[in-house]
């Protein structure tokens, strides 16, 4: 079988689940639902993460106790797996749509302001395929790769910003309507949970256990700390009302800094980094999502499927760019309840599998 995963170590698998964080919980599908109820980014990001990790904790348990070092080992046997593969490609598959979303959004309306959407997705379509088709070890080894100058262009934007940032900016605390703030927490579960859920589909490349669990948790926990860090610095500059209304906030912060400080440049060579980690992230969920309908269904060559889901994705972003009340609708639908599609498969792989053995977290 031609599923190129290959063999990398925990250093790399850390590296490409501390971006993927970075780009799913920075480039949200959504902002106005993101910043409704205040500044609560922050804080609702922060119980998702914890809630992610315990989740990761969980299926890594469970797989262990099955003998696998993957996702598949886990649905590849039950009784719901004709349910269980399409929710986690589906998952997977919105995971890869936010950050290209944001990219198609940022280029056209920030930087090539007189280029077609459908040109831009011509140019994204290509590095996606590629870079999905190259396979896990290609990936993860790039990600080792972007990582350190990825946070030094967070750190540089984040540092330079100081000067615009406003304590009172981060009012009305988020706690006057509990069940919104647990709405929330729940949209941004499936965004902190999708790296680590890539991360279990490629698990045979990490060679064990062990060490899927401590690249997930290194990772995952510095990610985490990173979007923190990035939707702190957002909350300080720009108030919940205007960041609702913001089509790349994380954009405008860069240029407010650079308005701050004329002789700057750093929007442009920050977005290319933040821009090139959104596609990683992308390539790596569409990839994910391939080898585990390659591994469960007996597929023998993931690179037909990545293509695919590649061409599915950017076509669908491109359907949904346009702000029509059906697109606004659909997207407020997606943010909202993607988290099903991540959460609920757990629960169903506690049951009893076709040879009557337990497969659960809990056993």
């Amino acid at each position: 079988m031609n599923l190129r995963i290959g063999r990398f170590g925990q250093q790399e698998s850390a590296a490409a689940v501390w971006i993927a964080s970075f780009a799913s919980g920075c480039f949200a599908l959504d902002n106005r639902a993101l910043f409704e109820n205040g500044n609560s980014a922050v804080l609702t990001y922060a119980l998702a993460s914890l809630g992610s990790l315990l989740l990761f904790l969980c299926s890594v348990r469970a797989i262990r106790r099955r003998g696998g070092t993957d996702l598949s080992a886990l649905i590849g046997r039950s009784r719901f797996k004709a349910a269980l593969v399409p929710a986690v490609i589906l998952s997977l598959l919105l995971s890869a749509m936010q950050p290209q979303q944001q990219y198609l959004l940022t280029i056209t309306q920030y930087v090539f302001v007189d280029a077609k959407q459908i040109s831009v997705c011509f140019y994204i379509l290509p590095c996606l395929a590629l870079l999905s088709m190259l396979g896990a070890e290609t990936l993860v080894r790039m990600a080792r790769v972007l990582l350190p100058v990825l946070l030094l262009s967070i750190l540089a934007a984040w540092l330079i910003g100081i000067s615009q940032y406003r304590v009172y900016r981060l009012f009305p605390v988020p706690l006057k309507q509990p069940q919104k703030l647990l709405t929330d927490t729940a949209s941004a579960l499936h965004r902190a949970f999708s790296p680590y859920l890539a991360l279990l589909c490629i698990g045979e490349g990490t060679q064990n256990t062990r060490a899927l669990r401590r690249a997930g948790c290194i990772g995952g926990a510095l990610g985490a700390a990173t979007v923190l860090f990035m939707l702190l610095g957002l909350s300080l500059s720009f108030s919940y009302a205007m960041l609702a209304e913001m089509p790349s906030p994380f954009y405008r912060m860069l240029v407010e800094a650079r308005t701050e400080n004329p002789t700057l440049r750093l929007d442009r060579a920050a977005l290319f980094l933040w821009m090139s980690g959104a596609l990683f992230s992308s390539a790596l969920y569409l990839y994910a999502a391939g080898v585990l309908l390659c591994k469960t269904f007996g597929v023998r060559d993931v690179r037909p499927v990545a293509c695919g889901l590649s061409m599915l994705s950017v076509t669908t972003i491109l359907v949904l760019y346009y702000d029509t009340e059906a697109t606004v609708r659909i997207l407020r639908i997606l943010y909202r309840d993607a988290w099903l599609l991540a959460v609920v498969p757990l629960p169903l792989l506690c049951m009893r599998g076709r040879e009557g053995t337990v497969c659960g977290a809990c056993c």
